[in-house]
């Protein structure tokens, strides 16, 4: 009776559509109409880094546009959904709002997705993309280690701190693909004493929204360098430019 009084009095508002929450929705933060269209990524898709594949009736191998300059120690990529609403108000609530409890839903549809069965090289330690001392100062907070904290109480994997962003530098929003890899290019280091855990080591590099990958490739490039045996992608949204999707 309590908690009806209180939807009552102060009823919750979905953060993905602003709209009030029904009564008895358990899901406080998200609407049902809201988790019901956040849109999977489409298949067929790359098995590499999961970008989708325009079908053409081909069946021949074709060299993905979207990771073919990804350093070779990535092993794959994954999301959860595609950056399309209401997914993409989520991740800027998360990232600018200061919503930072959504990391706790939006970790669990990262759960949901398929891993590539490879028993050979499962990941067992996640780490996140690291921002810069200014952002974190402004934020109180780093959106994707959130994420990562969320994702690896669920999933039971170790959550460490690899990685730091050495740089102070600008946004990637707005930068096309090739300023978006010069813009990161050597902005990671690994923090003092990770070496000797980094070496061997398959780590899961976890970030709220992947894009061209630039971000992702140089953390796993830093990794890479100092012994890791591979590196997998997880976010929990993949923007798409539909002029680089791969045909078959």
């Amino acid at each position: 009776m309590l908690a009806a009084l209180i939807d009552l009095i102060l009823a919750p508002t979905c953060l993905g559509c602003d709209s009030l929450i029904n009564p008895g929705d358990t899901a406080r933060l998200v609407c049902r109409r809201c988790r019901s269209l956040i849109r999977p990524l489409p298949s067929p898709s790359c098995p590499r880094c999961g970008a989708p594949r325009l079908a053409t009736g081909r069946t021949q191998e074709h060299t993905c546009p979207e990771c073919e300059a990804w350093p070779e120690k990535i092993r794959f990529a994954r999301s959860a959904c595609l950056l399309h609403p209401p997914a993409d108000r989520l991740v800027h609530q998360l990232k600018y709002r200061g919503w930072h409890v959504l990391a706790a839903p939006m970790a669990e549809r990262m759960t949901l997705i398929d891993m590539p069965d490879d028993k050979d090289h499962v990941p067992r330690t996640c780490i996140a993309v690291p921002t810069t001392r200014q952002r974190m100062r402004e934020r109180g907070y780093n959106q994707a280690d959130l994420l990562a904290q969320a994702y690896a109480k669920n999933t039971g994997l170790t959550h460490a701190d690899w990685l730091v962003r050495t740089g102070a530098r600008g946004t990637q929003t707005t930068l096309q693909p090739a300023a978006r890899a010069a813009n990161v290019a050597g902005a990671f280091a690994l923090v003092r004493g990770a070496h000797e855990v980094v070496r061997n080591a398959h780590v899961l590099l976890v970030d709220d929204v992947l894009t061209t990958g630039a971000t992702a490739a140089e953390c796993a490039s830093t990794l890479g360098a100092a012994g890791a045996c591979c590196v997998s992608i997880l976010t929990f949204a993949r923007a798409l430019d539909a002029r680089r999707l791969i045909q078959t």
